[in-house]
């Protein structure tokens, strides 16, 4: 990693030269924002490698120089929502806040003994989870481990952009207590849960575990439920009342077989892609953007796209799109291609 430099303002430049800006850092001033509608596409290569050195020189917590250590590329922010990756390293905690945007995550890798802790419940990080901190839920970060835990966030920033009221624990006790058992949200806060005159609020949060996700993706492909658009696709239902995962975004993983090539379609909301396993091509009007895994990469809204998985290996994707919100807006639409 010896080209990422050591000190902030290498570091800095490294993040330019991949079209990302790190938290807590600025942004480098020859890094411009690309043009096209495939430009919003950022590598794993420069992901990684900048949020390990970020790791090493940017401190996080509640004396740190930032709440949070993270990369988000530098076009992301003309979206909606978006994601961005972010690193805890060993023996770190972030300060315990609340905030009015709803934050969600999935698991890249982790140790063992690294947790989210949201609402005085510790969730576990495995590798293919999401979990979800809807608005105003209480939540930190802890790595109790020894190597580093690295995760994929999905923002929707754009529904409250001027006005984010922030509420953080105290400098001097920055932590919640993890004070529910394992399970305990899960067990009473979704479709079983209290009688009570209305619903919980907040949304309580949500851990969506990988082993479930990959079982009903094999189980859709076994029964060959494939849709020519999108493949073998999911939606994380919520459990409180079985619709999207959270009122203005739906987090969605979608399995695209060997040699498979999808029909075009479009949409008025914005999609944002983490390329969990596999490598493969999406087609947005006509621009060719070839994705690794690792990769993160945004379809914008009412552009034609498909899919191309060339390679002889599946390809799954986990995205997110703020349909859920488009559709309470009431003006959500959808156009489906009839061929190529």
């Amino acid at each position: 990693m010896s080209d990422v430099g050591t000190s902030h303002e290498d570091l800095e430049r490294f993040l330019g030269d991949h079209y990302l800006v790190g938290a807590g850092l600025k942004r480098d001033k020859n890094a411009v924002a690309r043009a096209g509608k495939t430009a919003a596409h950022w590598q794993w290569d420069g992901i990684y490698r900048g949020l390990q050195r970020s790791g090493e020189i940017v401190t996080v917590g509640p004396d740190g120089m930032t709440g949070m250590r993270s990369v988000v590329g530098i076009e992301a922010k003309n979206f909606p929502i978006w994601m961005n990756a972010q690193i805890l390293m060993p023996g770190e905690r972030t300060q315990c806040h609340r905030n009015l945007r709803s934050e969600t995550r999935l698991v890249c890798e982790a140790p063992k003994d690294a947790v989210f802790v949201c609402e005085y419940e510790a969730y576990p990080m495995e590798r293919g989870d999401v979990v979800i901190s809807p608005a105003w839920t209480y939540h930190d970060h802890w790595n109790k481990d020894k190597t580093p835990a690295i995760w994929i966030d999905g923002y929707d920033n754009g529904y409250n952009p001027n006005v984010n009221i922030n509420e953080r624990f105290p400098k001097d006790a920055p932590y919640e207590e993890v004070k529910k058992p394992a399970g305990y949200g899960q067990r009473t806060l979704g479709l079983a849960r209290p009688i009570a005159n209305e619903a919980p609020f907040p949304l309580p949060p949500m851990r969506y575990a990988w082993a479930d996700t990959h079982a009903a993706l094999m189980a859709l492909r076994e029964n060959h439920e494939s849709d020519p658009y999108d493949g073998v696709m999911i939606m994380l239902a919520s459990p409180v009342d079985g619709g999207p995962t959270l009122p203005t975004i739906a987090w969605q993983a979608q399995l695209l077989s060997k040699k498979q090539k999808t029909l075009a379609h479009r949409h008025n909301s914005t999609s944002f892609y983490f390329a969990f396993e596999g490598s493969g091509t999406v087609v947005i009007d006509g621009e060719r953007l070839e994705y690794n895994k690792g990769d993160i990469f945004a379809v914008p809204a009412w552009t034609w796209h498909h899919h191309e998985n060339s390679s002889s290996d599946d390809t799954i994707l986990f995205s997110i799109d703020d349909w859920p919100a488009m559709k309470k807006l009431g003006f959500y639409m959808r156009e489906n291609a009839k061929g190529f």
